[in-house]
């Protein structure tokens, strides 16, 4: 599902800018690029903010994902296809790596971010921009359009996102052949394993989308370790009873190789660890609206400087 080498070159997707630009070694180098980027743009205006309380960094990359958490709520309410959330959430993340919220502001950001998705995505043309946008309080739709050119040479003209729906379709599809041939039935009898499974990757649509939300995910994971991780996270509830999820994916994705069944199932369950603590974190955002407010109101005295 991952590319392979070629005349001793990578091939796709990891020599697309997604897997070259955008992935991210180590969680302290993660955190090492947004502290500096925090820092940088302090460094540039901090003559400017005197007598100001300056929000921290820690507050910073929190309302980072509060309003990453707005964002996919506000997609997810005005039903734009799977591939349109996860671009628009993935170019929010991935311009908030580079510039500060002391620069620019996250509820004009978030808009700009949904705009590019829609035309990359070819939903243009069923979505009219003042209908999704009009009802916005406070909202110049007119500065959105004009965030667009900043947001693209943010993120390098980097517009091609990699999205979960296409591994997972893979998935779906190893996993109905694995049910087949491990159960001995035939296309007539393994309806209901296939409604099954459909439900499975419904759940993993929304659950992915969750992810994009959070940058410890969306930018130390590929697309295809995120949607496997995923699907094998809802399998254990949906499918316990008539699948051995390590016989799964070591006949399917290892090739029978058994010295690497430890290391990735290993990964797979960082990476759901990982989502369970950040939904435990994202749950408490309907009840932090006022800690929200406070925090944007620090940014507010300075975008009006």
């Amino acid at each position: 599902m991952e590319s392979v080498y070629e005349n001793g070159q990578e091939t796709w997707p990891r020599n697309s800018t997604h897997y070259k630009n955008w992935l991210i070694d180590s969680p302290n180098t993660l955190q090492r690029i947004r502290l500096d980027t925090y820092n940088n743009a302090l460094q540039k205006i901090k003559y400017k903010l005197v007598d100001l309380d300056v929000p921290t960094f820690e507050e910073e990359q929190w309302l980072v994902k509060y309003y990453s958490y707005q964002l996919s709520k506000f997609l997810a309410t005005n039903h734009l296809k799977t591939t349109v959330k996860e671009t628009a959430l993935t170019f929010f993340n991935r311009f908030f790596l580079r510039k500060s919220l002391l620069e620019y502001d996250p509820r004009l950001i978030m808009f700009t971010c949904t705009t590019l998705a829609i035309k990359l995505e070819d939903m243009w043309r069923t979505v009219y921009v003042d209908k999704l946008l009009g009802h916005i309080n406070n909202l110049d739709i007119a500065k959105v359009f004009e965030m667009e050119p900043i947001v693209c040479e943010v993120l390098d003209f980097n517009l091609l996102v990699l999205h979960t729906g296409e591994p997972l379709y893979t998935i779906q599809e190893s996993c109905l052949q694995y049910l087949k041939d491990s159960l001995e039935i035939n296309d007539e009898l393994v309806g209901e394993h296939l409604n099954v499974i459909i439900s499975i990757s419904k759940q993993v649509e929304g659950t992915s989308m969750q992810m994009h939300e959070n940058p410890e995910l969306l930018f130390m994971h590929t697309p295809t370790q995120l949607a496997l991780a995923n699907f094998l996270y809802h399998c254990k509830t949906n499918l316990q009873s008539v699948i051995s999820v390590e016989t799964f994916i070591l006949k399917k994705f290892l090739g029978g190789n058994d010295t690497k069944l430890v290391p990735l199932l290993s990964a797979l369950n960082n990476i759901n660890v990982k989502y369970d603590e950040f939904m435990a974190f994202r749950d408490k955002f309907s009840q932090e609206v006022e800690k929200a407010g406070s925090i944007l109101d620090k940014y507010l005295k300075i975008y009006g400087i």
